[in-house]
């Protein structure tokens, strides 16, 4: 195979290779890109779709509760018994697990509002710990920038009878922690350094009085009348009460005990100033303090509407216990309250209700002369808390009642998403018997849904969409990859063998694959070309260099006969003794001695760049170009020499070699007809290197006249002039030189 042909090839064997892994990446990438393509439209039309039929279900859900409350709420009303849709709220909230309820009003005021369900985990501090851990009252100083208080907190102990609800495995259901107002008690304090001691007293009873008072207004809100004998019994035993009793607006007795009673007048008094009334007993001993209570509109579903009022409840405190130091008396009056509204808890917390227990610790909380109270569970988690929560409705709130219709809308809160609905409630004929006909809309019903679980159960989706899809994509990877490796891959690679091996000058190679595809195609067409260039590269053994050369440079048009003026050196080389050796030998060890020394010639001119022309029987015939030329013949020559002296043992002391060099300008061409012709040189020079090779004798180098001139100032080569000699075709002697090694 031609050298540069091969050398190409081994040039561009790692690019094939990578073209190869590009094309099958390719490949690969369109398929996968088509998946994608394919695979991802679905999936973004589908996750589309789910998450809308998502998002009306949430819709739905939020339509269905807001009307199921607004139709409560009208129900209730229309009843009769309209105290009872703020629990109906209240209840609503509880069982609202995917959002928040809000009621307005038709002048956007929030009515039934959420108070007191907030909780704070581990709010408590070490203190709260303490009384916890340790089962009993925990009081410590604390300052701030108004000055220094006292704090108090108390456990709530787990009894048997919150048993029934709570379970027995603590004994401490919970603490309150109680701090007064720091203004009341400078009052206090002024009031006894001027010795107006009485007014300190009235005060606390009007502090003990308004906490049961509160206890009593929700467990009787709560409907549960029968347990209120508990709240009086239980506030009986504090050591501060001298007395409770209740009384309805008759002045007969309801609850308490009957002895040492208020008189009818003095309870028709509290009634008829529509407000609480002092006096003292047992000589100032004691204060007693009546309060009246209204017959409110929520009150009105159990007791009727015939009376303003319902009752008066009595509380009588024994005032000679209180202490005459400021300081004394804080510490005394946080105990006391403190006392007093663990009685009102656990009394209201046996109703079973928990709306009821908020509502009595907030009402306590307005209480003036508390600052601050705060109740947590037996983990030290802050309960009943009032979480001040912006309400971002109102803008909708507006346009409900403004365009009188259903306004539904998406909302960011705090950086979470948020569906609203805002529905009216109409002021319907059969409600305009209590609220008139001066407007349309009553309220406004609010059902604000976090969108969170949607979204969450979208952004599954959607990840598990993109982990399926990948997991395809991936599976249809290896399964093309695969198939492209065994179909594909697999045969190019071994015809990339082939072809390599072709280029490694190997042509006894030939592809195997079997296919009946394009690629088995190519295999035989493969095969077809490795015998072509198998025959061809023999056929170049045939021919000289020169000749394969002048083919690799002819034209599109083909190769033409004639030939070109060179300056050249041809060799001319003779085995000597060769006649009378092949009469000797068997024709085989002829042709194999002058094949081993024919090919040891060819080797050595190869190797100093001459071209071999053709062999002429025992003859090689050889032409050299370019620089130093005829040094490299006559080092070739020289070297061709050693050869032969060094192996007599092969071809016996009788087979020499005679050699004929000469210079000078030739024709080289092809030579002949167009369908047979040979690549060769003529001319006279070439003449006389053949007679020059005649002239020689065993073991000598002849060299021209024309020759010896390129020689002169070699001393690697020693010229020893001959005689001249006459050759045939020349009419002058010509003059020779022999060449030897210097």
């Amino acid at each position: 195979m031609p050298k540069q042909v091969r050398h190409d090839v081994f040039e561009n064997e790692s690019i094939k290779q990578n073209m190869k892994n590009r094309l099958e990446l390719k490949i690969l990438l369109l398929i996968i890109l088509v998946l994608i393509v394919g695979f991802g439209t679905y999936v973004i039309v589908s996750i589309n779709r789910e998450s809308k039929v998502l998002l009306e279900q949430q819709r739905e859900k939020a339509r269905l509760f807001s009307e199921t409350v607004m139709v409560g709420i009208r129900n209730v009303m229309l009843s009769g018994k309209a105290p009872y849709a703020a629990e109906l709220v209240s209840d609503a909230r509880e069982n609202l697990l995917f959002g928040t309820l809000r009621v307005y009003d038709n002048n956007s005021k929030e009515v039934f509002p959420d108070e007191g369900r907030g909780i704070i985990s581990g709010a408590g501090d070490l203190q709260v710990r303490k009384a916890i851990e340790s089962e009993m009252d925990v009081m410590f100083a604390r300052k701030d920038s108004i000055g220094e208080h006292f704090v108090r907190i108390e456990p709530l102990m787990n009894e048997r009878e919150c048993q029934q609800c709570h379970s027995g495995n603590h004994t401490v259901r919970g603490v309150t922690r109680l701090t007064l107002n720091p203004e009341l008690m400078t009052a206090h304090a002024k009031d006894m350094e001027s010795n107006n001691f009485k007014n300190t007293q009235r005060e606390v009873v009007e502090i003990i009085s308004n906490t049961l008072a509160a206890s009593f207004r929700n467990i009787m809100l709560a409907g549960q009348g029968e347990l209120m004998d508990t709240l009086v019994r239980r506030t009986a035993r504090l050591p501060f009460i001298e007395k409770i009793t209740v009384y309805d607006r008759f002045g007969a007795v309801h609850f308490g005990e009957e002895e040492n009673l208020a008189s009818e007048a003095s309870v028709m008094r509290a009634i008829e100033n529509e407000g609480p009334i002092i006096f003292s007993k047992k000589n100032n001993r004691v204060l007693s303090r009546l309060i009246p209570f209204r017959n409110e509109e929520r009150c009105q579903v159990c007791h009727g509407s015939k009376s303003q009022w319902r009752g008066v409840m009595e509380v009588s405190l024994r005032v000679n216990q209180l202490k005459m130091k400021p300081t004394d008396l804080e510490h005394q009056l946080t105990e006391m309250l403190q006392a007093t509204i663990g009685v009102g808890f656990r009394s209201i917390m046996l109703v079973g209700k928990g709306s009821y227990a908020r509502a009595f610790i907030n009402d306590v909380r307005k209480i003036g002369a508390v600052q601050d109270l705060r109740v947590f569970d037996k983990d030290a988690n802050e309960r009943f808390v009032n979480s001040q929560l912006k309400d971002h409705g109102l803008k909708y709130v507006n346009r409900a009642l403004l365009e009188d219709s259903v306004i539904e809308a998406m909302q960011i809160i705090e950086e979470e998403e948020f569906l609203v609905r805002y529905a009216p409630l109409r002021n319907e004929k059969r409600c305009q018997v209590c609220h008139g006909d001066d407007h349309t809309i009553r309220g406004v019903v609010g059902v604000t849904t976090s969108m969170a679980a949607v979204n969450a159960t979208i952004a599954d989706n959607q990840f598990y969409s993109l982990i399926a899809g990948g997991a395809t994509i991936l599976l249809v990877w290896l399964v093309l990859r695969i198939f492209m490796k065994v179909v594909v891959v697999k045969p190019i690679d071994a015809l990339g063998n082939v072809v390599r091996e072709v280029g490694n000058g190997n042509f006894s190679v030939s592809s195997i694959i079997q296919s009946n595809d394009e690629i088995g195609e190519l295999g035989t067409r493969i095969n077809e070309m490795i015998i072509g260039l198998r025959e061809r590269f023999h056929l170049e053994k045939f021919v000289s260099k020169q000749t394969v050369d002048y083919v690799q440079r002819a034209s599109e048009m083909g190769v033409k006969l004639g030939g070109e003026r060179k300056v050249a050196t041809v060799f001319f080389s003779d085995v000597r003794g060769f006649t009378a050796f092949s009469e000797k030998v068997e024709p085989e060890k002829v042709v194999a001695m002058l094949n081993s020394i024919l090919s040891r010639q060819a080797t050595i001119v190869k190797k100093f760049g001459g071209d071999i022309d053709k062999y002429v029987g025992d003859e090689l015939v050889a032409v050299f170009q370019g620089e130093q030329m005829v040094q490299r013949t006559v080092q070739c020559s020289i070297e061709i020499q050693q050869m032969m002296r060094s192996i007599p043992e092969q071809i016996g002391d009788d087979i020499a070699i005679g050699i004929g060099i000469n210079t000078g300008e030739m024709i080289m061409g092809a030579m002949g007809s167009e369908d047979r012709m040979d690549f060769t040189v003529i001319g006279d020079a070439v003449n006389l290197g053949a007679r020059l090779c005649s002239a020689a004798g065993r073991g000598q180098i002849i060299v021209s006249e024309f020759s010896a001139k390129y020689l002169q100032n070699d001393p690697s080569i020693l010229l020893t002039k001959l005689e001249p000699i006459k050759v045939k075709g020349k009419e002058l002697f010509i003059q020779i030189f022999e060449a030897a090694a210097q």
